[in-house]
């Protein structure tokens, strides 16, 4: 980058969200809404509204989710077979296509990961920019830049082994 182009500044800051995602992965994995709850106080996170599924004997459900920071952060959190699955956050959002917001965002952010938990694998290279999964205690770290139509980086951290039992179900189905 020039000494003319502008530098930009998100929000939230990369550094921010990589700190709550190394927090998720160093503490222990909650087993109960209760350690759940402790988890998310800690974090400052908070549930907001549960998303009403369309077919209620899904293994899925899905609480919206406020992660304490400045910026308008869609997220959710989510359990399988009532196990805490994970957490899905939504970054540097614009309805604009190729923003350089997202894509700075996204390299930062895999930047910073990689720096903590190695390089990613790449479950496939066929996109421009291929989402980045990193493996580290037990949890799954994944980051994927959307930046077609509406922009954003997807974030998202689950208990791996959770998440492959639900993956070979729904692949099963």
């Amino acid at each position: 980058m020039s000494e003319t182009e502008p530098v930009l500044e998100l929000t939230p800051a990369p550094d921010v969200i990589v700190d709550i995602v190394k927090k998720m992965i160093d503490k222990p994995w909650p087993r109960s809404d209760e350690e759940r709850e402790n988890l998310f106080a800690q974090l400052g996170i908070k549930s907001v509204s549960r998303h009403e599924l369309k077919n209620d004997a899904s293994p899925h459900q899905m609480t919206g989710l406020d992660i304490g920071l400045d910026g308008k952060i869609p997220g959710s959190w989510g359990t399988y077979n009532n196990e805490f699955l994970g957490v899905s956050v939504h970054l540097y959002g614009t309805r604009e296509s190729g923003d350089p917001g997202a894509q700075s965002g996204f390299i930062k952010l895999r930047m910073q990961l990689t720096e903590l938990f190695g390089e990613p694998n790449h479950p496939w290279d066929n996109e421009e920019t291929p989402p980045c999964i990193w493996e580290a205690n037990g949890r799954t770290i994944t980051t994927h830049l959307f930046n077609h139509r509406d922009n954003c980086v997807m974030l998202s951290v689950e208990d791996s082994a959770l998440a492959a039992i639900a993956e070979a179900d729904s692949n099963a189905s």
